[in-house]
């Protein structure tokens, strides 16, 4: 089992290492290119194998509700794309564009940056998910591309979506040939969310991966990610809110002592 390592939170490390106060982070790609740039280099020096890009929030309700103008959806993640992907390639790493909700011009940016994988990420609404695997082929489709599809979900300490399906029983909707792993983000590890881990490693033949957040707790934040690792159920590994290069540093130092203690091809 070779465990992938995927970087920390973009949105916490441009706020408490960078202290800008930018509200929306991904006006980054195109006013200071330079600093979404070099999180992406720190991150590659605390050891990842993948480097998310700056786009998560670039959709147009996202932009809206920043106060930004929705017309920058395309440029803004188009342009994170592009930062993203040269700096993986640098390093030969993987890169991954990541979004949530079904918006084509956020989509169209992300693949339009020639990223080597695609994340719909946080899928904390049932109907709002599959609509953006939906949009997300459709697109891929007209743009004869093929990319990988990483999906990964947010749920409540009892592993109920926040539309309030229960994960378990729905995870399955998601399945696709085009998808090539499967797991749970921005969320804290609790008995439920392993018990919806372990079922989708055992039903799936897929990747499956946890990023959760962290409170500012990096001990424990790596305790509960080497838990998992441990119990042999995660392939994917990494950081959402709350996470720096601190605690992916401190996961990669993790990723090795499990490695040597459990001979572990990672």
């Amino acid at each position: 089992m070779r465990v992938i390592l995927l970087d920390g939170a973009m949105g916490t490390t441009i706020s408490n290492i960078y202290k800008i106060k930018e509200r929306c982070r991904e006006k980054l790609n195109c006013t200071q290119p330079e600093i979404v740039n070099e999180i992406h280099e720190k991150y590659v020096l605390a050891g990842v194998d993948c480097l998310k890009a700056n786009t998560f929030n670039c959709s147009k309700e996202a932009l809206r509700s920043y106060g930004e103008n929705e017309v920058w959806a395309y440029e803004y993640a188009f342009l994170g794309g592009k930062i993203c992907k040269a700096v993986a390639d640098k390093y030969n790493k993987k890169s991954i564009g990541t979004f949530c909700l079904p918006d084509r011009d956020q989509i169209d940016g992300i693949l339009d940056s020639d990223i080597d994988m695609v994340m719909i990420e946080t899928i904390y609404n049932l109907d709002k998910g599959l609509e953006s695997l939906k949009l997300l082929k459709t697109q891929l489709k007209k743009k004869k591309l093929v990319k990988p599809v990483m999906i990964s979900f947010a749920v409540d300490g009892e592993g109920k979506l926040y539309s309030g399906e229960k994960l378990q029983d729905v995870y399955t909707k998601f399945l696709d040939d085009c998808v090539v792993s499967i797991g749970i983000n921005c969320s804290e590890l609790t008995e439920k969310v392993v018990d919806i881990l372990e079922k989708m490693k055992k039903e799936t033949n897929l990747k499956v991966s946890f990023h959760p957040n962290s409170n500012g707790d990096i001990e424990k934040f790596v305790k509960d990610i080497s838990s998992l690792l441990k119990l042999g159920v995660v392939d994917i590994v990494g950081g959402c809110c709350g996470t720096d290069f601190n605690h992916i540093e401190r996961l990669k130092m993790e990723l090795e002592k499990v490695k040597k203690k459990y001979l572990l091809p990672m």
